[in-house]
């Protein structure tokens, strides 16, 4: 096992700014986490949940209701899970064993899920696009949908021939053939719930060897209750939840989180929000952010844009100008990705891009 690893770093990191910066950067613009910056609105707490032992059930029910299908697993966010079935896929098994079998991650993706299996000895391959997965060789396959940070949504073809490659093995290898395994981050879907495996595809799921992950980080813009869902075949409930203990989340979360997502007012508004903060962005921030880059090469999904940059030299600057006029975002290899503002956040994007192009943050493009 590769315990001894660097651990990798994270958007919203606006602390650790602040402590570099000896606390300028708390003024800051912070679009660094592509969390929704018109998040859920936390109501008051109960004292006596900060005073029960967590119990899981009223969550389990409404999770139930909300995804119309029960999670095999509720933890400390998606993170959790992402570090268990590497764990899982272990037992049994050697290090040299682990080796010798493929797991495929996104060449851009969230890349905790690449450390993870690394961490477990696993042979960890990447690919650039969804299609080089279809007849490939691998024991698992992990596909972030939408993607983070390129905001590439699979497409409902390429995803029906992934899960055909899984029914071929799952449960009964043939020919040689070892059981595969797709995981499926859905970490940004609950903007567009219609295009999710669990609305779609919840029979592969049933039958084994397919992993859909949700949380309540993004959408709800509730990371820091670190709850996360796991939707797998019942046959492996005892094992995930055996592996991540009895008290994986705190009593208070359990009931925010159960609130939230029985708040289908407030997420129908929250979609119409979304959809209108994007109008402005597009037509007021998006021309500008445009400049600063150098580049018209953007993606987006519901909660976040993506710039693709030519070198690293140019992200660096980029990065570095933005901070000049008080805006963090999030820095990647070549790609720099800014979360969607709040509508109360806009103008102050806006006045500090224009002080950026006009020079005043060093940016002189006379």
């Amino acid at each position: 096992m590769h315990f001894d690893l660097t651990p990798l770093k994270h958007g919203g990191d606006l602390k650790r700014w602040s402590r570099l910066t000896n606390g300028v950067a708390d003024d800051w613009l912070d679009l660094s986490s592509a969390c929704n910056r018109e998040p859920w609105p936390i109501p008051n707490i109960p004292n006596e949940e900060w005073h029960e032992l967590p119990d899981q059930n009223v969550l389990y029910k409404a999770a139930s209701e909300y995804f119309k299908v029960k999670p095999i697993a509720i933890g400390s966010g998606s993170q959790q899970f992402i570090e268990v079935l590497p764990v899982l896929f272990s037992a049994n098994t050697t290090i040299k064993e682990n080796a010798r079998k493929i797991v495929k991650v996104p060449k851009i993706g969230y890349k905790e899920h690449a450390f993870a299996w690394k961490k477990w000895g696993f042979s960890v391959q990447s690919y650039e696009h969804l299609d080089e997965l279809i007849d490939s060789t691998w024991f698992t396959a992990v596909v972030v949908n939408p993607n983070n940070p390129t905001a590439e949504m699979a497409s409902v073809s390429t995803l029906e021939k992934l899960l055909i490659q899984v029914r071929s093995t799952s449960n009964n290898p043939i020919d040689g053939l070892e059981a595969r395994h797709l995981v499926v981050d859905e970490a940004f879907m609950d903007a567009t719930p219609e295009y999710s495996l669990l609305t779609n595809h919840i029979e592969d799921i049933a039958l084994g060897n397919v992993w859909v992950m949700r949380s309540v980080g993004k959408f709800f813009g509730l990371p820091g209750a670190r709850v996360g869902f796991l939707f797998a075949a019942h046959e492996y409930a005892n094992s995930i939840n055996n592996l991540i203990g009895p008290w994986a989340v705190a009593t208070p979360a359990l009931y925010l989180v159960a609130k939230a997502l029985r708040d289908s007012k407030w997420q129908t508004c929250a979609r119409e929000a979304l959809s209108i903060r994007h109008q402005h962005f597009w037509q007021i921030i998006r021309p500008k952010l445009n400049t600063v880059f150098d580049s018209q090469a953007v993606r987006s999904n519901a909660l976040f844009y993506t710039w693709q940059l030519d070198t690293e030299e140019e992200t660096e600057q980029a990065f570095d100008w933005l901070h000049r006029v008080g805006i963090h975002v999030r820095r990647g290899e070549c790609w720099i990705r800014v979360a969607l503002p709040a509508m109360a956040e806009m103008d102050q994007l806006d006045k500090g891009l224009i002080r950026l192009i006009r020079g005043d943050g060093l940016k002189d493009l006379s």
